[in-house]
């Protein structure tokens, strides 16, 4: 595992404990997902998920598939941890320790994943394994986060940064995630068939900047690279966020989410 996949798997496993407090967005987008496997009226005897987390997603697999065997992965031991607990009690779980853009012994029937992909250091290599880790007729079958995810937050600190120039402006990540239709030739090149690809925006509301930061902050989805802020540069963030992106006693969030499914003919 590199040192950056070693960041991330860190980042997320020292919150745990506190994921899904924060993760209202993810469990919304796991619990749509689950319902669209749900609906397609078959079986899907072997299931991997990538990126299992805290076993939320898992369980709702559990439930609608309950005699599958299900390969449970993430990259956070601690993650791991907190899932197992969560799922004590369900039987045909195997719960492993790994880098999900690594091969995984199979076939499967089904390949998924919740709000995982976007973090992918090679997404177009990844497609390629999961097609030949499915069985024919397997499906890959995964919702991402897009690039304009945080777009209020990016246009703030861009602001903030023409007002000061003298300061290095962070990184965030969602800026370089892969958008809808590169996800969609990634798919084609791997050789799926029957890709559906489908996209839209949400936009959610927080009290104030304060809190939205706490809440990404809460479930570890942040910088594997932070860099100090002074409090002038972020003084403009909010300066520029507040006025631009309050709406109703709220400030906006949007979230770009992409959700795409194909078949291995």
């Amino acid at each position: 595992m590199n040192q950056e996949k070693h960041r991330l798997g860190r980042n997320f496993g020292r919150q745990a404990g506190q994921y899904d407090h924060y993760a209202l967005v993810q469990r919304r987008l796991a619990e749509g997902l689950a319902h669209s496997l749900a609906e397609r009226s078959r079986n899907f005897p072997s299931i991997l998920e990538i990126g299992c987390g805290t076993g939320y997603f898992t369980g709702l697999l559990r439930r609608a598939f309950p005699k599958a065997c299900i390969t449970a992965l993430d990259l956070s031991p601690e993650a791991i941890r907190t899932a197992q607990a969560r799922l004590a009690e369900a039987d045909g779980i195997a719960w492993v320790v790994a880098d999900g853009e690594q091969a995984v012994p199979g076939p499967f029937d089904l390949i998924t994943a919740s709000s995982v992909f976007q973090w992918f250091s090679q997404p177009e290599t990844a497609c390629r394994l999961y097609w030949e880790n499915l069985q024919p007729g397997g499906l890959l079958a995964f919702t991402a986060l897009g690039p304009r995810t945080f777009r209020e937050l990016a246009a703030s600190f861009a602001q903030a940064g023409k007002i000061h120039p003298e300061k290095a402006l962070p990184l965030i990540p969602a800026q370089n995630f892969a958008a809808g239709a590169d996800w969609h030739t990634f798919l084609q090149r791997a050789g799926f068939k029957d890709i559906t690809l489908q996209e839209e925006l949400w936009l959610e509301g927080y009290p104030d900047l304060w809190a939205f930061l706490r809440a990404v902050r809460g479930m570890g989805a942040t910088s594997t690279r932070p860099a100090y802020l002074s409090r002038r540069l972020l003084g403009a963030v909010v300066d520029h966020y507040e006025t631009f992106y309050r709406q109703n006693g709220t400030i906006g969030v949007t979230y770009d989410i992409i959700s795409l499914c194909g078949v291995k003919n």
